[in-house]
């Protein structure tokens, strides 16, 4: 379940913020719950359209896991 994200366009610097979140959130689902919460509040405060690129990149970040 992939989401399209057709807002405005991200700029790099937000891009590469999300990603990072993202990852973040991935390496610390088994391990961290604080901050898996902490990652949750941040990404429930963002705009629609980055809480979409997020989830689009914790989707990927979340398979690649798995794949390894």
């Amino acid at each position: 379940m992939t989401q399209q994200v057709n807002n405005p366009e991200l700029s790099e610097r937000q891009k590469d913020e999300i990603d990072e979140m993202a990852l973040d959130r991935v390496r610390a689902m088994n391990s961290d719950e604080y901050l898996c919460q902490r990652i949750d509040q941040k990404v429930q405060a963002m705009e629609d359209h980055l809480k979409a690129y997020f989830h689009q990149r914790f989707s990927a970040h979340q398979n690649k896991s798995s794949d390894a």
